[in-house]
């Protein structure tokens, strides 16, 4: 079975993202839709004392109907300083602080135009602490014109996938009939979220994956397994 997941490039995404390459032999990315500001692409939610806060890249103004691929990061250097502060504020306290930030701030400083290239370094070094190995290649690079859940199937005929692995969030717009009319099967992603030890009060779910290994570091990767079924 070769299973494709296919996902838009998000921000410091959280461990459901991750828990779905565990399950997949590849991975494309999603990087040639529109880019949505009330998405996820830009920004996610960390653990304050207070309760979670957002962590958001700041973007140049750009044409509404922007690619994820083309959106810049703003020339002004004042953001940097502040998301890398608040990422202080925020963990730096947390067992794993000295060892992480200075590879994030390293990713934030590294002069990156454009958000995805900072997304990528930042997935980068997720997959790295969670110990996953998976080939990555970007929906772009495939030059598919089909548009919607055609363009999904063929994104995964070309890496001769016979499983697709989604999230639930897709069952609204997903033509799963289309799917197995051409002999690919669509699976379901199922994600229970995991409790870890975390900083500033009760357990917060559904953060961005930098809470995680803020908190536990490489023992993030045996807690993202522990999400998969038997």
């Amino acid at each position: 079975m070769t299973t494709i997941c296919i996902h838009q490039p998000d921000f410091a995404p959280y461990l459901g993202f991750f828990q779905r390459l565990l399950m997949s032999q590849h991975f494309i990315l999603l990087d040639d839709v529109q880019f949505i500001r009330r998405g996820w692409q830009h920004r996610d939610r960390i653990k304050g004392r207070n309760g979670p806060v957002w962590l958001t890249l700041a973007l140049r103004k750009g044409e509404y109907h922007q690619r994820i691929n083309e959106v810049e990061l703003s020339d002004d250097p004042k953001w940097i300083e502040d998301n890398l502060n608040l990422l202080r504020e925020c963990y730096g306290k947390a067992p794993c602080f000295a060892m992480l930030f200075p590879q994030v701030e390293k990713i934030y400083r590294a002069g990156h135009r454009l958000m995805i290239d900072l997304n990528c370094a930042l997935l980068d070094l997720a997959l790295e602490y969670f110990d996953i190995a998976i080939p990555i290649t970007r929906a772009s690079d495939y030059k598919i014109d089909a548009t919607s859940s055609a363009r999904l199937l063929e994104l995964v005929q070309a890496k001769q996938g016979d499983t697709y692995l989604t999230g639930t969030g897709s069952r609204d717009y997903l033509d799963e009939e289309m799917f197995r009319s051409a002999g690919v099967r669509v699976r379901w992603q199922d994600f229970s979220h995991p409790v870890y030890p975390q900083l500033h009060g009760d357990f917060e779910p559904m953060l961005s994956c930098l809470d995680v290994l803020f908190n536990c570091g490489h023992d993030a990767a045996g807690i993202l397994r522990s999400t998969l079924n038997d």
